[in-house]
């Protein structure tokens, strides 16, 4: 019953926040979920490919967090321009409130010299938020001595969703095994507020940036055909509104097996240390990782868990009728993280 009124008075405090806004749910297998890192990255593949990914945080509160992810994404053949779709859903409190995104996607690349390459990328779409008010407890519902009487409440319960427009814009440049991106989200800033406020409390959601690095560094003396050994250094900065976080780590990669590491801080504290292991066969691959929580929140009683990931994706450029071509084509292997 406890957790239970702390979901409902977080969910409380969301609808209810003021210059604060809303943050976006960020992957630690950000790599495995490319067109919600940058639009620019639909299409980095030469044949289309499908990804999902689930994430559930703070396992010691079952279901307080959950957010589930799906993307496609084509490139166009023989042309620099590709497409995505992708859609994104943060439920939290147990279902009580949601928030979900959807975006087209569209990138093109351009050879800026004879190295350097440039991927521009653009995306527009609808962002909802929802809020189930059965779930919630009102004052009027609560007795001092019974607790929860089973009453109806008097509140006037409107506007429980609201869709506004979203859009997002991003670049990358890479050159050789090397990469670097920055991307904005939330450009127009939609209002996802559920109760009238005053306009000067809540001005939308706030933009999101990125600026992520990193590549694909093959290790020649290990390497084979049947088993490549790569490594994957990686940097991500994402900031939001007052809050801002810094991914740093690799994942090492043998034959059909890799394993990696990661470390978060969100500035003001370290927020967790990250550790990643996956696999990969043909056209597919899984991932898996377990957040181990850094910050003063591991001390609350009771425990907050760790946050679990879990990512798939179908690469349809891995097949075997097309690694021909990918060789042919010289395809860049800095990019390999993402596929």
């Amino acid at each position: 019953m406890l957790n239970k009124l702390c979901l409902l008075l977080l969910v409380s405090s969301i609808i209810l926040m003021g210059k604060l806004g809303a943050q976006d749910a960020v992957f630690s297998q950000f790599y495995a979920a490319p067109l919600q890192l940058n639009p620019a990255l639909a299409g980095v593949s030469i044949a289309p490919r499908v990804g999902v990914n689930y994430r559930t945080q703070y396992g010691a509160y079952p279901n307080a967090y959950r957010t589930f992810a799906v993307s496609y994404e084509q490139p166009f053949e023989g042309k620099p321009s590709s497409i995505g779709l992708t859609g994104i859903s943060n439920v939290q409190a147990d279902g009580a409130y949601r928030i979900t995104n959807f975006k087209v996607i569209y990138s093109y690349e351009v050879r800026v010299t004879k190295e350097l390459y440039a991927r521009l990328g653009l995306s527009l779409g609808a962002i909802q938020t929802r809020v189930d008010f059965n779930q919630l407890l009102f004052g009027d519902q609560l007795d001092a001595i019974e607790g929860n009487t089973g009453a109806a409440t008097a509140e006037d319960l409107i506007a429980s969703n609201k869709t506004s427009f979203d859009a997002g814009a991003g670049i990358v440049l890479y050159s050789g095994p090397l990469f670097g991106g920055f991307s904005l989200d939330h450009l127009t800033r939609p209002d996802e507020s559920l109760i009238e406020l005053n306009q000067n409390l809540y001005a939308g959601r706030p933009i999101r940036m990125n600026v992520h690095f990193g590549g694909q560094i093959k290790l020649k003396r290990y390497t084979n055909r049947r088993r490549p050994a790569y490594v994957t250094p990686n940097l991500l900065y994402s900031r939001q509104a007052a809050f801002q976080q810094l991914d740093l780590g690799a994942y090492f990669g043998y034959g059909k097996f890799f394993l990696g590491g990661w470390y978060r801080h969100a500035f003001e504290n370290a927020d967790a240390a990250i550790a990643v292991v996956g696999f990969r066969e043909g056209v597919l691959r899984i991932g898996y990782s377990y957040d181990a929580t850094l910050s003063a929140l591991r001390t609350v009683p009771g425990g907050l868990g760790g946050t679990h990931e879990i990512s798939m994706s179908l690469n349809f450029g891995d097949s075997k009728a097309l690694q021909r071509k990918r060789f042919r084509s010289r395809f860049n292997d800095c990019f390999g993280m993402f596929n």
